[in-house]
């Protein structure tokens, strides 16, 4: 079921970056910051007393493409997550370097003003390990998908994103990653 699931995403990411080059026009370039405001889903019922911690995000963007776009991006990112397994509390601090590559359309697009939505996917790379449960580990690598709405004015863009986990981060106790965010950037251009 997984290599189903990473082989439609790839037909899309394809399809995606062909009418993208179809389209082509100068690249561009930028910054962004924001916050994150995560928790880490679980099934699990020895998981008690979730609540997510506020992160951040920083990193810079390329976007190709006049109406549909595609815009590739390296972040780094923190959250954290606090929780109850067994009586006793952990907190989960990540420290991650995220890569979303993400297909969007702009729905109004004039010189000075953009309304934009994208989706893709979201990779993840643990660049600290969490602590974990004794006998429980954290992976190194993840995988999810993203959505995104963004506004720029000018050379400013203003974004909210909801990034879901489709990969557990922690096996055993089941958990994925639910994270939205918000940030500002600046495009060069």
């Amino acid at each position: 079921m997984k290599t189903i699931k990473l082989f439609a995403t790839a037909i899309l990411f394809a399809l995606g970056l062909s009418s993208v080059k179809a389209q082509s026009s100068d690249p561009e370039f930028g910054i962004k910051a924001g916050v994150n405001f995560s928790t880490l889903k679980t099934g699990l019922s020895a998981v008690s007393d979730k609540e997510g911690k506020i992160g951040f995000n920083a990193g810079v963007f390329a976007r190709v493409g006049k109406d549909i776009y595609f815009q590739p991006e390296l972040n780094y990112v923190t959250f954290s997550d606090k929780y109850r397994f067994n009586s006793n509390s952990y907190e989960a601090k990540f420290r991650q370097l995220n890569l979303p590559l993400m297909v969007g359309y702009k729905i109004v697009n004039t010189a000075d003003l953009n309304f934009r939505v994208s989706a893709g996917p979201d990779l993840y790379y643990s660049l600290k390990k969490p602590v974990a449960p004794g006998g429980f580990k954290y992976k190194d690598f993840t995988a999810g998908g993203v959505l995104n709405a963004g506004v720029d004015i000018g050379s400013l863009t203003f974004d909210a994103r909801y990034s879901l986990g489709l990969s557990k981060f922690n096996k055993e106790l089941g958990q994925k990653a639910s994270i939205f965010s918000l940030g500002v950037g600046f495009k060069f251009q």
